[in-house]
This record gives C-alpha cells, sequence and structure tokens, in this order.
C-alpha cells in the first residue's frame, strides 16, 4: 500500500474510494492509502485538484513520491532515502518554514510515523 496525508483537496476525494481508494477526514484534511496499481490515479488526481501553492506527497515501499504545484508548473520527484535538497527547499518555501529534513517534516506528522517506522 502506498500512503498520502492530503491537504489543499476538498471533499471531491472521496469519489475515489469507488477505484478501491481507503480515505479518512482529519480535520479538513485527508489520510490515504491506496495500492501500488492506482499510483497513476493518485497522481492525475492530485495534478487535477490541489490548489496552487501546495504540494501532496506519497509514502513508496522505498521512496516519497512529491508532486508540487506551483503558480507556473508541476514538479514532481521520487525521493529516495529522505534526502533531496531541492524537495526540501520547496517544502520551506511553500511553508514559509525552516524544516531540518525532509524525514523529520514526515516524521512530525503521526500518519506517516507509523508508517515509517515499519
Amino acid at each position: 500500500m502506498y500512503y498520502s496525508y492530503v491537504m489543499g483537496i476538498d471533499e471531491k476525494i472521496f469519489t475515489l474510494k469507488e477505484s478501491g481508494f481507503k480515505i479518512k477526514k482529519h480535520r479538513g484534511d485527508y489520510k490515504v492509502s491506496f495500492p501500488e496499481d492506482k499510483a497513476d490515479v493518485w497522481e492525475d488526481f492530485i495534478v487535477d485538484n490541489l490548489q496552487v501553492g501546495f504540494w501532496n506527497e506519497y509514502l513508496k515501499d522505498n521512496s516519497v513520491v512529491f508532486i508540487f504545484k506551483l503558480q507556473d508548473a508541476i514538479r514532481r520527484y521520487e525521493v529516495s532515502n529522505y534526502d533531496n535538497q531541492e524537495v526540501l527547499e520547496l517544502c520551506e518555501q511553500l511553508c514559509n518554514c525552516k524544516l531540518p529534513s525532509i524525514k523529520e517534516m514526515l516524521m512530525s506528522n503521526k500518519f506517516y510515523k507509523k508508517i515509517i517506522r515499519r
């Protein structure tokens, strides 16, 4: 299974349940899990529905995929070992904060923390 904690999306996300996605609302955000063969469906949904100025990431088996929706472009990165300076800088720019690392950023989310420790 792949996992994503989603912000910057509206309740249209629940339409993905018909395609086998598990979605749980959490304070206006969403905890999502989906099988590997639905990754393309997920990425298409994110590109089409994510608000400009947000990003989404999802955890795969040995990497994290980041999709940034910027004013002028969509950028996609697959990050291994939680190490990519460009991704970290984009996250910092969009959240207007300083982040210690990609891994620590993800581990600060309780949903991800349980998954990353496996």
